[in-house]
């Protein structure tokens, strides 16, 4: 990817004109694609906020977060219409019970779903009614698949009533990808597996015709996989080996970043979809799977599973690499861990812009904890602090 993408500089783009709306393109394919209808609004209530049972919502399977677990085939039954979401948060808690990673991301979910219920969803998903089939509306989601998902499972787990999710309702024209990147890294910042797919993303939206076999709205679309890894061959997909004028500055522009990094996320999809979940759930960082990418694909899952038990460094996974086969020693003192994941955190907060990341690093932290352990790693953290002044002076 890296040696075969170049383009000439074009005109700067701003944030602002990415988030105006525009129209939806459409995949060229040899048969005539299946076509979402607008359905018509005047039919529908004028409230913009509605509560829409879970049961009426489509998910986009093609949003940069990959939410749904691959394992046992959850994701692709879901989305394929084999599996409805009461099936579906069944199977995935009892998932849930014999992977770690899984866990975690279930209990974050479930305390969403428990948030939600308790402070009534303060913050809306969006999405836009359309037609399926004559007189068959339902609506399609652009952001808020966590709290839909949040409130599955916490049904599915006390076993009660079908849930009801607040949406606010757009047109289908103000739907478009940069939207839907920058709302949901408003909520939750993507991990570096979701950004590689929103870039991908953003890379096949800026050609005018992609091959039939990646045609979205045909009768046997592409899977999401498929669909985001197809960038690591351009000249193959367009046969051409550079981008569309101008491309890269209009989606460095959406993502803040420069293109050598955007590239280093697109070589990420190499990973296989399984491994891709694993890095996600995990949250293991850029930087640390580009010295996985390093191995030889046949290791790629042992390093991967290594590195989220351990909370290995990109440094550490190098030493790993380096070490001709013999067996990496690290200090496992917890004082040893604990340095090791603050400086990760030092690094984090370097990109975090105003005092409302702060506000959301603190409201993460006291989650699940009760008022005495929050008091204690309060005071922790202040003691820590004095000593780390102390330091700067010696």
């Amino acid at each position: 990817m890296a040696n075969k993408s170049r383009d000439k500089a074009g005109p700067k783009v701003t944030r602002d004109e990415l988030l105006k709306p525009r129209p939806t393109k459409t995949v060229q394919s040899k048969t005539t694609p299946k076509k979402t209808a607008l359905f018509d609004k005047s039919k529908l209530s004028r409230i913009r906020v509605s509560p829409v049972p879970l049961s009426q919502i489509i998910l986009d399977r093609y949003q940069p977060r990959p939410i749904l677990p691959v394992q046992d085939g959850l994701r692709d039954n879901f989305f394929a219409g084999k599996a409805d979401w009461r099936k579906t948060a069944v199977q995935w808690l009892a998932l849930a019970k014999t992977d770690t990673g899984v866990a975690s991301q279930v209990n974050e979910l479930l305390d969403m779903g428990k948030s939600i219920g308790e402070l009534n969803q303060i913050e809306p998903a969006t999405g836009a009614w359309v037609e399926r089939k004559p007189d068959k509306i339902k609506m399609l989601l652009s952001t808020g698949e966590r709290r839909f998902w949040s409130l599955a499972l916490l049904a599915a787990l006390k076993n009660g009533g079908e849930p009801q999710l607040e949406v606010q309702e757009v047109e289908v024209d103000e739907l478009s990808l940069s939207r839907q990147i920058i709302e949901n890294e408003s909520a939750k910042p993507l991990s570096a597996i979701g950004k590689a797919r929103a870039i991908a993303g953003l890379v096949l939206e800026s050609f005018e015709q992609l091959p039939p076999e990646l045609d979205r709205s045909s009768n046997d679309p592409p899977t999401d996989y498929d669909y985001y890894r197809s960038v690591l061959d351009i000249e193959k997909l367009t046969g051409s080996k550079y981008m569309p004028r101008g491309s890269w500055e209009k989606i460095g522009e959406i993502m803040k970043m420069e293109r050598s990094y955007m590239v280093f996320h697109l070589n990420l999809l190499q990973f296989s979809q399984e491994q891709q979940y694993k890095a996600d759930i995990h949250e293991i960082p850029e930087r640390s799977l580009r010295e996985i990418l390093i191995f030889p694909p046949a290791q790629w899952d042992k390093v991967i599973d290594k590195t989220a038990k351990k909370n290995l460094s990109a440094h550490e996974i190098k030493r790993i690499r380096i070490s001709k086969g013999k067996k990496a020693r690290f200090v496992d003192t917890p004082a040893a861990k604990a340095a090791s994941r603050l400086k990760a955190f030092w690094k984090v907060t370097k990109e975090m812009k105003s005092s409302t990341d702060l506000e959301k690093v603190a409201t993460s932290f006291v989650a699940g904890l009760d008022k005495k352990e929050i008091l204690s790693g309060a005071d922790t953290l202040e003691k820590l602090a004095k000593k780390i002044r102390l330091r700067a002076n010696e």
